[in-house]
């Protein structure tokens, strides 16, 4: 057995272990023994509601447009303290008629008649806004009624500058176990959230104060995590509150899984320069926690594909060729997954092994796409959405 290829082995998926397990399970220990911070924090009376406003930045969303704008003005909040400003970006569908369509007051659309990108269109649509607080979502995200009035709450706290919401999908475990996934997350957003770092809200469902928010750069990828940590930068706390719920439809299938997670990888690293000064230790923990649950999990493509090099000169240990057969089975059933109709059957227990192999693929893809400077700033549909936008109406 090489010496040199079991140091390689265990550093390798040492650090896979450490980002997945080791650092979560750290955070909820200092989580636990910190001074908790109450996520529900007390309701405010109608007439203390501070006035809102809802972004929602458009392209070709004519399929849920409809189910969109029925879910928010069912969203319980003083008509008169609540505005939604909706910007469609250059889409080619019917998503500018169904605006027009809607006579509710509360709606104010910009169309765009060229495409430019989702942080464009959000930066024009701030600019629009007259509200101190500002709720960030997305054409397909639906809200709890309750949803704004939970947000909200927290910003009676002056130290308090952006709010996530949890996200849940519609489908529990959708093709590839993105639920169980998403509940792991969940987890470590609820503890960082308790120590005032939420590292990234959810896209579709956050708020932030008008005053924390930096106008983003125009090839920014992934506006939602560089809004959040730019608002942590200015020294404010962002934090979670679990009962402020949204929901999603998830990826239809793994490849487009694969093709979301290709982008937001290259989003990701793009982020790095938009946001490095996290990355100094005088950020404390904040640091610490940027480090952990982003970088070095950013770096994990490239982690276990040279475990996996390893494990191939190990194969004399029956227990390290035995790892080497699991590997091997786990690559070949996500492969499968992705590029076959099987994604569909892959049986629940094995979702999470298919999602792990799939999303850290997707993350080396978006790594050569962020080097070779070939990611996108705009964003194509996918295959339709798990809605019926034929029963909906227009809002009116």
């Amino acid at each position: 057995m090489s010496k040199l290829a079991l140091y390689v082995f265990i550093i390798s998926w040492g650090i896979v272990g450490y980002t997945y397990f080791v650092y979560p399970l750290l955070l909820a220990l200092i989580a636990w023994v910190s001074p908790a911070k109450d996520t529900r924090p007390a309701a405010l009376p109608d007439d203390e509601l501070p006035h809102v406003t809802m972004l929602v930045a458009a392209y070709n969303e004519a399929e849920v447009l409809s189910k969109k704008l029925d879910n928010t003005w069912a969203i319980d909040y003083p008509k008169e303290k609540f505005t939604l400003l909706v910007g469609s970006d250059g889409s080619t569908d019917q998503t500018a008629r169904i605006l027009t369509q809607c006579s509710d007051p509360r709606l104010r659309a910009f169309t765009f008649d060229r495409r430019r990108g989702k942080a464009s269109v959000l930066n024009d649509l701030v600019e629009q806004a007259n509200d101190e607080l500002l709720v960030m979502s997305d054409a397909n995200t639906m809200y709890a009624p309750d949803a704004v009035r939970r947000l909200v709450a927290h910003f009676a706290d002056p130290a308090v500058g952006c709010v996530s919401g949890e996200l849940h999908l519609e489908q529990d475990g959708g093709v590839s176990g993105e639920g169980i996934y998403w509940r792991y997350e969940n987890w470590i957003k609820r503890n960082s959230s308790r120590l005032g770092f939420l590292i990234g809200s959810n896209g579709g469902i956050y708020a932030l104060r008008k005053a924390a928010y930096m106008r983003l750069n125009e090839n920014t990828i992934v506006d939602d995590f560089v809004i959040t940590l730019r608002v942590l930068e200015q020294g404010y706390r962002v934090s979670q509150d679990p009962f402020a719920r949204a929901t999603e439809p998830p990826c239809a299938s793994c490849r487009q899984e694969m093709v979301r997670k290709t982008r937001i990888g290259a989003g990701d690293w793009q982020a790095i320069g938009m946001t490095s000064s996290l990355l100094n230790p005088r950020f404390g923990l904040v640091c610490l926690a940027y480090w952990s649950h982003k970088i070095i999990r950013w770096t994990l493509p490239f982690f276990i594909l040279t475990g996996l090099a390893a494990n191939f000169a190990l194969t004399s240990n029956p227990l390290l060729l035995g790892l080497l057969g699991l590997q091997i089975c786990g690559i070949f059933i996500s492969v499968l997954a992705a590029t076959t109709s099987f994604g569909t059957w892959v049986p629940k227990p094995l979702r999470a092994v298919t999602y792990f192999y799939l999303m850290n693929f997707s993350l080396l893809c978006g790594f050569w796409r962020f080097v070779t400077n070939s990611q996108r700033v705009t964003w194509e549909r996918g295959a339709p959405r798990s809605v019926d936008s034929r029963t909906a109406s227009t809002g009116k």
